[in-house]
């Protein structure tokens, strides 16, 4: 930073850097994901079954649906 700034131009940079960090963090869709897992065991263990759960109702319901007699 040169020091020829305002006031008001490095409160506005450090706004915007603010917000930019915010939003990646926002968007960081795997470190949100590493987050989540280590502050919330149980609930990451509980999500992780029900989506395969649902994955495998998917498929039996394909496999189902492909196999019937027509």
């Amino acid at each position: 930073m040169t020091s020829d700034q305002s006031p008001e131009v490095r409160k506005a940079r450090a706004e915007l850097v603010s917000a930019l960090t915010e939003l990646e963090d926002k968007l960081n869709v795997p470190k949100r994901v590493r987050r989540f897992r280590a502050e919330q065991p149980a609930k990451f263990r509980a999500v992780v079954a029900g989506a395969a759960s649902a994955a495998a109702g998917l498929v039996a319901l394909v496999i189902v649906v492909a196999t019937r007699k027509r």
